[in-house]
């Protein structure tokens, strides 16, 4: 049923009245129309962007490869939305959630419209409440650092007087000496792996990326570990592609992730048991899944293993798997552990880039 009136004078004043920035363009991208509100945002008089093409308001943070994928998009399923930052007139940047749809008239494509959603004040509120998350985490962590040193130091401060008696005593004890001293070391070094912890949980580098193989990183961590495996009863089965597996990746973080998960699988089989780490290459991603067949991770504890500083160990931070978390993200990677009758197994998926 055609409609022509109605829906030209309802789409004309959804047009004018938007408060968002509205731009229409022809098939090649170039401007025939916007809206008041995109001359409020871009500050583009009609008269000066008429006739231009949409690059105009394209900022260099957007390369030639976003455009081709968004355009790609558009081209199979009619419309695109997604993040994207854009430029005023004063060269200005802005941050703006688009949406492009095409313009259909009797069954024929004749443009495509813009919606443009400023995420100014949104992004500003987002920083701010991840600003109080941050403080938050940082009042915990705080607590949390008082209390783990707490004992260290005790033990370390006892022991000094302990040895500072044992110096001035006239029957001096060198082996009861060393042994004070061996305890005193063993708490410093407990500290310091304790503070190292604390650190990288606060200042994660920021990711060196470049393309490696991620089966090679997995053989040459279990070689790594190897003497390790060998002090228990503990075997490991490798599951790996024949073919090398490229990712563009920061190697050392992804290192450190996949060790943090293997030891943490070792510390779950003080009697020995089997480890398993297997990589799958889909098309646009590759799957690692790792399991053991230890006691696993009770069904009430799963909602806050993720969680920094939560832990069910004797010692510990509590760290571990929320670094290996925030690792995996930083590669817009997801990790998430799978319920199992018996033992922990944790899925990681990483996009092939």
């Amino acid at each position: 049923m055609d409609k022509p009136i109605n829906d030209c004078a309802l789409f004309k004043s959804a047009f004018k009245y938007s408060p968002d920035a509205i731009i229409l363009t022809d098939l090649d991208g170039y401007i025939t129309d916007v809206n008041q509100a995109f001359v409020d945002l871009y500050g583009w008089q009609k008269t000066e962007i008429l006739g231009k093409n949409t690059s105009i308001v394209r900022s260099e943070k957007t390369d030639d490869a976003f455009i081709r994928d968004m355009w790609k998009s558009i081209n199979e399923s009619g419309r695109w939305q997604g993040e994207i930052t854009n430029k005023n007139k004063d060269g200005k940047l802005i941050p703006i959630l688009l949406t492009i749809t095409q313009i259909i008239r009797d069954g024929q494509k004749i443009g495509y419209m813009g919606l443009d959603i400023d995420m100014t004040n949104q992004l500003k509120m987002q920083e701010r409440i991840a600003q109080s998350q941050r403080l938050a985490t940082i009042g915990k962590m705080a607590s949390k650092i008082a209390h783990e040193i707490r004992n260290p130091l005790s033990s370390i401060s006892l022991n000094a007087e302990l040895l500072e008696d044992e110096m001035t005593s006239d029957t001096l004890d060198k082996d009861e000496a060393k042994l004070l001293l061996k305890s005193i070391m063993s708490e410093v070094d407990r500290l310091a792996k304790l503070t190292n912890e604390y650190l990288q949980f606060s200042r994660l580098p920021r990711l060196q990326s470049s393309e490696h193989d991620i089966c090679s990183l997995i053989n040459n961590l279990v070689l790594l570990i190897e003497n390790e495996i060998k002090a228990t009863k503990i075997e490991m089965n490798i599951q790996l592609p024949d073919k090398p597996v490229i990712l563009n990746m920061d190697k050392d973080q992804i290192h450190r992730m996949l060790l943090n998960l293997i030891r943490n699988s070792i510390e779950a089989l003080p009697n020995g048991g089997l480890i398993s780490v297997g990589v799958v290459q889909k098309n646009s991603h590759i799957e690692i899944d790792l399991q053991d067949n230890g006691a696993g991770i009770p069904e009430d504890q799963l909602d806050r293993i993720f969680e920094p500083f939560y832990t069910t160990k004797n010692l510990g931070t509590g760290l571990g798997l929320s670094i290996s978390r925030q690792i995996i993200e930083e590669h817009d990677g997801v990790i998430q552990y799978i319920t199992k009758n018996s033992g922990a197994n944790f899925l990681i998926t990483l996009p092939i880039k």
